[in-house]
């Protein structure tokens, strides 16, 4: 289900990511709920990894294969942020700029990581990613597509 007509909703299991326009390296924009209908806006790749983890621990689904570990005992204080209301005409705006906009299902969260599928909305290109940093990775490609950087470890005198 593609959502170039926008006729249909999102399904509870989907989340739909959209970035701003590539002003420096890192992701903003942001994150549509298909099970909560918010939005939620992120600054950061760590930012929504964070968001989109927290939106799977809360609606327990896809269920975690490990309990994560954290610094903090048991008893540590919670913080809550407010998430916008859900509105259908702001994902309407995000898919007609120029943006790129993604459709993400998480199916498994294994392995410490994400496995699932990623849909690049304009381009109608579908992937199956095997951990968040590969979903990252295809976030950035299609932001980036003539850019394939790599890192030359040899001195150069």
């Amino acid at each position: 289900m593609l959502m170039t007509n926008r006729k249909e909703k999102l399904s509870p299991a989907q989340i739909l990511v959209s970035l701003d326009s590539a002003q420096d390296s890192k992701l903003t924009g942001r994150l549509y709920s298909g099970f909560y209908r918010k939005v939620y806006n992120f600054n950061s790749e760590t930012e929504l990894l964070l968001a989109m983890d927290r939106l799977c621990d809360s609606m327990q689904f896809p269920q975690a294969s490990f309990k994560s570990r954290s610094f903090e005992s048991k008893y540590s204080k919670t913080f809550v942020r407010k998430v916008e209301n859900f509105m259908e005409s702001e994902i309407d705006t995000a898919l007609q700029q120029d943006r790129a906009t993604f459709l993400v299902h998480i199916k498994f969260r294994q392995n410490a990581s994400w496995q699932g599928s990623i849909t690049w909305v304009e381009k109608e290109k579908t992937k199956n990613f095997r951990s968040a940093l590969e979903m990252l990775k295809l976030m950035d490609e299609a932001r980036h597509p003539a850019v394939k950087e790599v890192v030359d470890w040899e001195e150069t005198t």
